[in-house]
């Protein structure tokens, strides 16, 4: 038996969606293997904080049938000071299993695409696993341009407080 093809929508945000943002939030840290760093009424504040906060530092598009979470892209507004120009920056794209294969990520990146163009954005930028075929197959079907010559850094968790204690790598410490 074939399963029916959601309808969904995709749409930005109310109060009443922390709770399906929470959902894919930590199916997405359960496709990584990674288990949730706080628990969910702790998660659900902490988002709360950061969409409707005094410093929104975030934005989301959610893609939902119904009230059932099919997935969502995270982003930020940056600016580039050399070019002069406002651009997007991908945190997360994420389509529930049950929904990938649906136009479900492609409809996200295109609402995405509609908000660069109506901000004036000059490109959106994110990153991909290299270790994740299904989701370099699917940027690779969009008329991206693959930045391979950029490399990916970043300072988290004991790392920054490392650097900012003034801790080393023996590497780097040797040259």
């Amino acid at each position: 038996q074939v399963a029916a093809m959601p309808s969904f929508e995709i749409r930005t945000p109310g109060p009443g969606d922390i709770d399906a943002i929470v959902d894919l939030s930590r199916e997405l840290l359960q496709f990584y293997g990674v288990a949730p760093p706080l628990p969910r009424p702790d998660m659900i504040r902490k988002l709360k904080t950061a969409l409707t906060g005094e410093r929104k530092t975030v934005e989301i598009l959610l893609a939902m049938d119904g009230e059932e979470p099919l997935g969502m892209v995270v982003f930020s507004e940056i600016y580039a000071v050399a070019i002069c120009r406002n651009s997007l920056f991908i945190q997360d794209i994420f389509v529930t299993k049950r929904a990938r294969g649906l136009g479900v990520g492609l409809a996200l990146m295109r609402a995405l695409a509609e908000i660069a163009l109506q901000r004036g954005a000059f490109q959106i930028d994110w990153t991909a696993d290299s270790w994740n075929e299904e989701a370099r197959r699917f940027y690779e079907g969009m008329a991206t341009l693959l930045k391979a010559e950029k490399i990916f850094y970043r300072l988290a968790g004991g790392n920054l407080r490392q650097f900012l204690d003034g801790a080393r790598d023996p590497a780097i410490a040797a040259k």
